[in-house]
């Protein structure tokens, strides 16, 4: 699909057009670093972008269009990133344990260098429980994610006692990923009694996700 269909986003059909779209969507990048997305406003991205609210009318029909494409810019290249990481070809010589404990060291870095389009999704999601769109969005990175730590756990059947793999891989992905996501994003920013420093969460969801495995060889951990 491209990454512009269903978005309202009009791809640009020259050079110049479509460096001025980069500039917008540098722009917004750096606009969500410093602010909500609903504090951002489209003179803000255009001044920033050096650029003209004509320019962006003419790529996007809305604010909300263009979160959308970065949105979507994003995570496909999370898609492609994760089927790289759980490809079972690239474990064959580690054991299971250290398979686990690499995939909680990768969400937890990947949530503290999370892209600001990402950030401002799951934002987003939140604050605008309405618009169902942004959730299917996340859904479908979650589904293809399961789907790949699925399908590494069943090629791994020996080496963890838990019965089902299929229920294992979605714990486990609910376990780590929620937790990450709750830590980092919302109660580490606000103080919550959740906030934890990396290294404790880091070994805390490793002990936690093997001893939900039952994984047999540890080593790695």
């Amino acid at each position: 699909m491209h990454e512009g269909a269903g978005t309202g986003f009009r791809p640009p059909r020259q050079r110049r057009s479509a460096e001025t779209l980069e500039r917008i969507v540098a722009a917004a990048e750096e606009l969500l670093v410093e602010r909500a997305w609903d504090a951002a406003t489209v003179d803000d991205i255009v001044a920033r972008a050096g650029s003209s609210k004509g320019s962006f009318y003419s790529r996007f029909p809305d604010k909300r269009a263009l979160l959308t494409f970065l949105a979507r810019r994003t995570l496909a290249g999370a898609k492609e990133y994760w089927s790289h990481r759980l490809d079972p070809a690239a474990w064959e010589s580690a054991p299971l344990g250290q398979v686990v404990s690499r995939l909680v060291d990768d969400v937890v870095r990947d949530y503290r260098r999370a892209p600001a389009p990402l950030r401002a999704l799951f934002v987003y999601s939140m604050t605008h429980p309405d618009d169902s769109e942004f959730d299917e969005m996340t859904a479908g990175l979650n589904r293809h994610v399961l789907g790949l730590l699925a399908r590494l756990l069943r090629t791994r059947r020996a080496e963890y006692t838990h019965p089902r793999p299929a229920t294992a891989a979605r714990v486990l992905l609910l376990m780590i990923d929620a937790t990450v996501r709750e830590v980092v994003f919302f109660d580490e920013a606000r103080g919550g009694p959740f906030a934890t420093g990396d290294a404790v969460l880091r070994s805390e969801l490793k002990r936690a996700a093997l001893g939900y495995l039952g994984v047999v060889n540890l080593d790695g951990r």
